[in-house]
């Protein structure tokens, strides 16, 4: 790092931030550094930051990768001094340069796993449980690529020292420096434990008790457990770094959980009560009417007749789906009468759609109570004119 041209009242420096010769003597100490607890690292490269910032000060327009490396020396020979000052023995020279490959598998794996996560989230609410498929592809991705990894112990020094994971971890200690939002998102990592424990048991509470109050006792009982047990996870990943390709992972199915979950069941509730339309014809107790048998009052059938209801509409039954002979399944529109219509239903014999006459059937007619007489008076006869007498013959 050096500093701006530029400095306060008293002379004081003001550090400039992505100094391409700063970051890249750095990066050089981090890796020199790279087999030390990451907490150790992190205090020396800080120490040496403030170095190269005075450096930079006294040089001015001279501070070079050349004049950098004349005063310091090289970023592992001033490891060398850091590491021996701190009181740590020097580094054990490798046999042959280090071999990434492994490092670069175990990351594509878990960006692979946690691809798989974000898209098993969404597919959750809109498939079910059988969305469990990505959910076991992550699974074996992340296996894969811990196992890569594991016998490099907890600090997983061949994956930090990837220039793309030493640029993030500087991206990210810039942002905790700057106190800005993603600083002031990065305290917020406590919260996201806690919450990610919470998404944890409302899923399982879902899928094996559903979205009623049993799926809720169930997400309160597996809660008590989950959140600690989240946050522990947590916590155990900053020192055993392994534990990522679990936590990120996780990470993604919850944030994809949340994101879809709320507009799912709330497309759900709406599709319940809008995807109900009633079956044509007429229907009771929610089946659907084939026939009307009318009979009268004494109990004998009648044809020939026709039902309106209280609009004078007519009443017509459906007459069903009535497959045909290697065709496809066809009907027709409710017919409104005359009644009894009779059946339609496929001859076994031709295979055509035919019409069943109504069998004979014997029914009971209900009591009913007498109508009340109507209490408009009807017209009456008007009175009879006399007819005019006729008069008598003679006088």
């Amino acid at each position: 790092m050096s500093t701006d041209g530029t400095g306060g009242p008293d002379g004081a420096a003001t550090t400039r931030i992505g100094d391409p010769v700063g970051i890249e003597y750095l990066l050089g100490l981090r890796e020199a550094l790279s087999d030390l607890p990451p907490a150790e690292v992190e205090e020396i490269v800080e120490d040496a930051r403030g170095h190269l910032a005075d450096l930079s000060d006294e040089l001015g327009p001279g501070f070079d990768r050349a004049a950098v490396r004349e005063r310091l020396g090289t970023p592992e020979a001033y490891a060398a001094e850091l590491r021996a000052a701190a009181g740590y023995p020097a580094p054990q020279a490798p046999s042959e340069r280090p071999r990434t490959g492994g490092a670069w598998f175990a990351v594509a794996a878990l960006l692979c796993a946690t691809g798989l996560m974000v898209l098993a989230g969404p597919a959750v609410w809109q498939v079910g449980p059988s969305a469990s498929f990505p959910m076991f592809l992550a699974a074996l991705a992340a296996g894969a690529g811990v196992l890569a990894v594991w016998s490099d112990g907890p600090g997983q020094p061949s994956v930090a020292a990837l220039p793309s994971v030493v640029a993030l971890r500087e991206r990210i200690a810039r942002a905790r420096a700057d106190g800005g939002i993603g600083g002031f998102v990065l305290t917020l990592q406590p919260g996201w434990w806690v919450l990610r424990g919470l998404v944890a048991a409302g899923l399982v509470g879902w899928v094996f008790g559903g979205g009623g109050s049993a799926g809720l006792l169930i997400t309160v009982v597996l809660a008590v457990a989950a959140v600690p047990l989240s946050v522990l996870l947590g916590r155990r990943s900053a020192a055993d770094r392994r534990l990522l390709w679990a936590v990120v992972p996780l990470n993604a199915l919850a944030a994809g959980l949340l994101v879809a979950g709320v507009p799912a069941q709330g497309q759900d509730r709406t599709t319940d009560v809008s995807s109900y339309s009633p079956p044509p014809g007429l229907t009771l107790d929610g089946n659907t009417v084939s026939d009307v048998r009318p009979f009268d009052a004494k109990g004998r059938p009648l044809t020939g007749v026709f039902l309106f209801d209280e609009n004078g509409r007519p009443l017509a039954v459906d007459d069903g789906y009535c497959p045909t002979d290697g065709s496809a399944v066809t009907s027709t529109a409710p017919a409104p009468g005359p009644y009894p219509q009779g059946v339609r239903t496929t001859d076994p014999s031709s295979g055509e759609c035919v019409t069943v006459p109504p069998p004979p059937l014997v029914v009971t007619i209900p009591q009913t109570t007498a109508a009340r007489p109507s209490t408009q008076a009807s017209p009456t006869a008007a009175p009879a004119t006399p007819a005019p007498a006729t008069p008598g013959a003679g006088g």
